[in-house]
């Protein structure tokens, strides 16, 4: 296993997409022998410790942080035009597609974070609720996240006992499309159309797999 090992509060065995960005308090790492001589062979490739943040004395405080972004591609490689192609001697389908228009869109993203926490000397509590959507440069490709984080601490027996419990959830639903489109979009036939008569995808090969818009739906 070549992935470092990564702690969330002390747990082993979390992943980093588990934690939304806004309830880190801390990230410390290990490596070399200072991970393997602490945890094993687990640290063989390294040991990423996060603290999430905690609630702390004090009246209870709801926080908001926010954002939304877009992003573009800024340039994309030299190739030729479908007038250009067809004067190098290429076969004239007809259309005239820009294949890199077709498979990017502008991607936008969204990110959202509430918290509510606060306590007293002895209880202290913090909980969160994180909402992130962002779309990929390409079509169909982003991802939409819901993350919750939700920690109590105790004291009792005059500060010589300390419980604390940490509860994380997350569900993230990610469009991957095809990491290939770019490559498909830079040799296909500019004189291709995208879609024929009857609106499918135009193929001439027969395979879908062979038109870059087809491959990104």
């Amino acid at each position: 296993n070549t992935e470092p090992l990564v702690i969330i509060d002390g747990v082993p065995g979390g992943s980093l997409s588990n934690v939304d960005p806004n309830d880190i308090q801390s990230v410390d790492v290990l490596k070399d022998g200072s991970a393997a001589a602490i945890y094993g062979s687990r640290g063989s490739s390294g040991v990423i410790l996060v603290t999430t943040k905690k609630g702390s004395v004090g009246n209870a405080r709801i926080n908001y942080n926010g954002y939304y972004s877009v992003e573009n591609i800024a340039r994309t490689p030299a190739i030729s035009t479908a007038d250009e192609f067809v004067a190098a001697g290429g076969t004239d389908i007809g259309a005239r597609t820009d294949w890199y228009d077709e498979i990017s869109q502008l991607g936008r993203g969204q990110a959202h974070n509430v918290s509510l926490s606060g306590g007293t000397e002895s209880t202290r509590y913090r909980a969160s609720f994180n909402y992130r959507d962002q779309e990929g440069v390409v079509r169909n490709t982003g991802f939409d996240q819901i993350n919750t984080n939700v920690s109590i601490n105790q004291r009792a027996l005059d500060n010589k006992l300390s419980l604390g419990v940490n509860l994380l959830f997350t569900d993230r639903n990610s469009d991957l499309g095809l990491p290939e489109a770019f490559r498909y979009a830079s040799t296909f036939n500019p004189t291709s159309a995208v879609f024929n008569d009857d609106g499918s995808y135009n193929d001439p090969s027969g395979f879908d797999v062979f038109n870059p818009v087809a491959m990104v739906e």
